[in-house]
């Protein structure tokens, strides 16, 4: 028999161009595993005599997370999470780099205009929770 007969088979690691393939097949196996569709913020509202208070689910969102807009009697909810991932193999002589980037909104609309000075909002156990002065003003019919 011939020599190349005799030689084990090799893995596909160790094939040429296989270390190619298979950080191409990592690449697209990766980026699937980060594509997430657009996360939904649940929110509830209710009033007090005093108050307009929203609150709004963000199970695992850090305070530096979160941003509030607010414009006239509209406020905006965002919530942005980066992550970025960084692996070096010296023995191997790789690199791999991902980072994923999600941002989520969530626009409520008040029965009034609200002034920024006067909105309160306080995070706890992934609750977030605007307490607004209520300003609403109700009218007697007679």
């Amino acid at each position: 028999m011939s020599e190349e007969k005799k030689r084990p088979f090799l893995p596909f690691q160790e094939r040429p161009f296989g270390d190619l393939l298979q950080s191409i097949d990592s690449f697209f196996q990766d980026t699937v595993k980060h594509i997430k569709a657009p996360r939904f913020i649940p929110t509830y509202q209710y009033e007090t005599k005093k108050e307009y208070i929203i609150e709004a689910e963000l199970p695992g969102v850090q305070k530096d997370q979160i941003g509030l807009d607010i414009y006239q009697n509209y406020i905006k909810i965002s919530v942005q999470s980066e992550e970025i991932t960084e692996e070096k193999d010296d023995i191997q002589n790789t690199f791999k780099h991902s980072s994923r980037f999600q941002k989520a909104e969530r626009v409520v609309q008040l029965p009034f205009l609200v002034n920024e000075s006067e909105v309160k909002a306080v995070l706890k156990d992934g609750l977030l929770q605007i307490r607004i002065p209520n300003k609403r003003k109700r009218i007697p019919i007679d």
